[in-house]
């Protein structure tokens, strides 16, 4: 009676443990199920769980790890091809090999510059005649630059060239008409023309009005004040502007390489393609010398930068290649990674193929102007013969390169480009969203994602199992618990009949 009270009890026990979720109630697992056969049965459930978890947990680790390392290398991988493609950009129009120096005979007459699109060679350059603007004064002076005019007034403008509008009236209402409201009046109006006020230095009346045009014939203006007060008389005296010019509107005139030209400006920049003149002073009767020369140290400074750009390239595809690779984050990231492989012969055949605009047997190839590669898979350069290509025959080598194409789409596939143009197409598509090193870093990264599902997916797993192992090892404990009852139970009995028969 005693025994199965207390079997009963246990087991009653045990399920209100078992269906409990705390952490209190598992601990309790343990406490009041261990008595039974004395094992830890929660540390044999675990420990059985740990064994079955740990290999596929160990090969799912790995897996994140591997693709992981791909990301990684990919994306210095990225970086590098980026570098390169920039390189080849910078070969790729026919621009990037010009950068013009300007020497000129006469900096004192005017200054001389030139842009990439400026063409070599020498020009004459003869000043005789600077723009100038033409400048009007008041033909009253003022005490102050507040000094009442008239109780109102308008300014009626006669402008003869097209950058104004004929008949022009600029209205100054009463209270505004002062030497200051003059002029803020007329910068206000916008018409071209800009006022502002001179310091003679007279003791009494010191303040004028100066209005000035634009520079060239074509702006030349006439301006007249009259008075539009009640009393419609002169203002102040006959204040209005002289007809006797400070200065007089002009035009430039320069002859170029014997060719006269007239500008309402000193800036002369239609002359020659390409070339800037700031005219200064006239040089009449001495004309100077502007000569355009290329620097062909800016094209072979180029040329260097592609070079290192791709053998850090291809030394990077080496470091990530290399299980024994002691570079930091990347170093053996990718090894036996067949999309290097690709991307390897890939850049070797953009510096070794011949140029799809060769234009000429003697510069068809990289290797002909000195851009060569050696055993180790890295660039070298020849300066000799880079030297020798830029300086006698820059045109050709300009062509092998370039394809004497300019802002070229990388969507243009239909023509030629030359090495660079050919290449910088090519490195686009490996580094576009759709192309080779991006898909194989997203591809990666999905797998990466995947594996991670994977985890959690087993982690679910093993909780249920560990649940269904408590539960087992909770029953097992139950059973040996009421054996050993019963045994205790029949022990105590024999021992009882043992005693009446001996009478002990």
């Amino acid at each position: 009676m005693v025994t199965t009270t207390s079997a009963t009890s246990s087991s009653s026990a045990t399920a209100s443990i078992l269906d409990s979720s705390s952490k209190t109630a598992k601990a309790n697992v343990v406490s009041k199920l261990g008595g039974g056969s004395g094992i830890d049965t929660q540390s044999l459930a675990s420990s059985l769980v740990d064994a079955e978890r740990a290999p596929r947990q160990a090969a799912i680790d790995k897996n994140i790890k591997k693709n992981e390392a791909i990301v990684s290398g990919m994306a210095a991988m990225k970086y590098a091809l980026s570098n390169l493609k920039t390189a080849f950009d910078g070969l790729k129009d026919v621009t990037d090999y010009k950068s013009i120096v300007v020497s000129n005979t006469n900096t004192t007459a005017f200054s001389a510059s030139a842009n990439s699109t400026a063409s070599t060679g020498a020009h004459t350059v003869e000043v005789t005649a600077l723009a100038a603007a033409q400048r009007t004064a008041g033909t009253v002076a003022f005490a102050s630059t507040t000094t009442s005019v008239n109780g109102g007034m308008s300014m009626a403008l006669t402008l003869g060239g097209t950058a104004f509008s004929s008949g022009t009236t600029i209205s100054i209402a009463a209270g505004d008409d002062t030497p200051q409201g003059i002029v803020d009046a007329i910068n206000d109006a916008d018409v071209g023309l800009s006022a502002y006020l001179v310091n003679t230095g007279d003791a009494t009346t010191p303040y004028k009005v100066v209005v000035a045009g634009s520079s060239g014939v074509d702006n030349a203006f006439t301006i007249s004040a009259s008075d539009t007060s009640s009393s419609g008389g002169d203002i102040d005296s006959g204040f209005d502007f002289s007809s006797t010019n400070l200065q007089e509107a002009a035009d430039a005139a320069v002859t170029v390489d014997g060719i006269s030209v007239t500008s309402d400006s000193n800036t002369i920049t239609d002359a020659v393609p390409g070339l800037t003149l700031v005219l200064k002073a006239t040089n009449s009767g001495s004309a100077a010398t502007v000569d355009l020369s290329n620097d062909t140290s800016v094209a072979k400074a180029k040329v260097t930068a592609l070079v290192t750009a791709y053998n850090d390239a291809n030394s990077l595809m080496d470091e990530v290649t290399n299980p024994s690779s002691t570079l930091e984050t990347y170093g053996g990231t990718l090894v036996g990674n067949s999309t290097i492989r690709t991307l390897r012969d890939q850049l070797r055949t953009m510096v070794t193929s011949i140029s799809d605009t060769a234009p000429s047997s003697t510069v068809s190839y990289f290797h002909d102007i000195g851009v060569e590669l050696d055993k180790s898979g890295q660039l070298t350069i020849n300066t000799v013969k880079l030297d020798l290509a830029f300086d006698t025959d820059f045109d050709n080598t300009v062509t092998m390169l370039s394809g004497d194409q300019q802002d070229l789409s990388v969507y243009d596939t239909t023509t030629d480009a030359g090495i660079a143009g050919e290449a910088s197409r090519t490195l686009y598509t490996m580094l576009k969203s759709s192309g080779t090193v991006t898909t194989e870093s997203a591809n990666a990264t999905s797998r990466i994602s995947d594996y991670e599902d994977d985890l959690a997916k087993l982690d679910d797993r093993m909780t249920r199992l560990l649940a269904h192992y408590t539960k087992q090892f909770a029953a097992m404990d139950s059973i040996v618990g009421q054996t050993k009852s019963t045994q205790t139970g029949l022990t105590s009995s024999f021992a009882g009949l043992m005693a009446m028969y001996t009478n002990k």
